[in-house]
């Protein structure tokens, strides 16, 4: 299970460092097509691998079904976030930014008719030095 590879504790949103900020910023962006019915957009900014994983038009009718019963979002707030896998150096050193680090973020998210979920993004950042989803899971 993912949570059991986090290897940092989770962080509140004052104490991120650059690289977990940026990584929040990545998808609560990614989130919007999510939460618009645009999902072939969504998949369109994911991560090489997570459209490597999963073909446009399986993501785009798995999320749909996926997402439907839940209907529009009325609240999402950052519950955790936290490195996967290799411990990033000590925050007295700075925590440099390199391809192939992830971070692990769950949202806890209330929808239209009191539906709550967590919804678990785990993204990647690329060797363009951009972070992008590279899973997504709601539970």
């Amino acid at each position: 299970m993912l949570l059991a590879a986090l290897v940092a504790a989770p962080v509140l949103a004052q104490s991120m460092d650059a690289p977990q900020r940026a990584a929040l910023n990545a998808a609560e962006r990614w989130l919007v097509p999510v939460d618009n019915e645009r999902y072939a957009d969504a998949w369109a900014m994911a991560s090489d691998t997570f459209k490597a994983t999963i073909p446009r038009q399986e993501w785009r009718d798995g999320i749909r079904k996926i997402r439907k019963p839940y209907g529009r979002v009325v609240l999402r707030k950052g519950d955790s976030i936290a490195f996967v896998g290799a411990a990033p150096p000590a925050p007295d050193q700075g925590t440099q930014a390199k391809s192939g680090m992830k971070v692990a973020i769950l949202f806890d998210t209330k929808f239209a008719g009191s539906k709550q979920a967590v919804e678990e993004i785990t993204l990647v950042l690329e060797s363009d030095g951009i972070w992008r989803v590279a899973s997504y899971y709601i539970k």
